[in-house]
């Protein structure tokens, strides 16, 4: 039975956590929600993985739901959580939440501006009034200062597995791809594409959705992004 490659690489890359851990990136979150929305009840995690954040995040927050396009990543969750399989662009709910977040630069692998707009829709439609969204892109300098560092090989509890990055301008898609060869010999192959928004973009997405941006911060400060900035965290919230 081939491995699922989307459980291989969320392993790995845990191991490659190493520049920022999970309870730092949890803190984080953890701020932004006391800031914003300090009295939210209800919690929607997108692209939630394995639940790796969520660990950190359940004695903080309440009633989390856990969302995620992968039902194998899903099932790695313990399953007294609440976990729903899903795109994140076809959001399935019937009710309210009062924050949203997503992280990992999970809104760069949706690869269509229309369906950045879509997502941004979907969010719109269950975000209560008073809610939050908040999610974090990486942008074009990222891709240019770090694809020659994201070509590596090495190895991780008895996976050995290469990683091959490039960075298309023109098309604006960072490609990255794994081969994985596990203990038992047999190979499985990965490969993430993400596009590459500009920083205007996701200003226009929002307002076309019915969303506004209130805040715009370099990634995991509470100091003002521009264009120029790598990674970026956005603080919307409805019109």
């Amino acid at each position: 039975m081939i491995s699922d490659p989307y459980i291989v690489v969320s392993k790995i890359y845990d191991h490659m956590m190493h520049r920022l851990s999970y309870n730092q990136w949890a803190d984080y979150i953890v701020d932004i929600k006391s800031f914003y929305k300090n009295d939210a009840k209800k919690f929607l995690e997108i692209a939630c993985g394995t639940g790796k954040l969520n660990s950190f995040l359940e004695k903080s927050f309440g009633d989390i739901v856990l969302l995620d396009i992968s039902k194998s990543m899903l099932d790695c969750i313990p399953s007294d959580r609440k976990r729903v399989c899903a795109d994140m662009t076809r959001q399935p709910f019937n009710c309210d939440f009062d924050f949203i977040y997503s992280t990992f630069d999970s809104i760069n692998y949706i690869t269509d501006e229309e369906e950045i707009v879509r997502y941004m829709r979907e969010v719109w439609n269950i975000l209560s009034d008073s809610g939050i969204f908040t999610f974090d892109a990486s942008l074009e300098n990222n891709s240019i200062k770090n694809v020659k560092r994201l070509n590596r090989t090495s190895r991780f509890k008895g996976i050995e597995y290469k990683q091959v990055s490039n960075y298309d301008k023109a098309l604006r898609l960072h490609r990255n791809s794994f081969t994985m060869k596990l203990a038992n010999g047999e190979i499985i192959e990965e490969v993430h594409t993400q596009k590459i928004y500009d920083f205007e973009f996701y200003f226009d997405a929002a307002e076309r959705a019915g969303l506004q941006v209130v805040d715009c911060f370099e990634a995991f400060t509470f100091e003002d992004a521009n264009g120029e900035s790598e990674r970026i965290q956005f603080i919307m919230k409805k019109l």
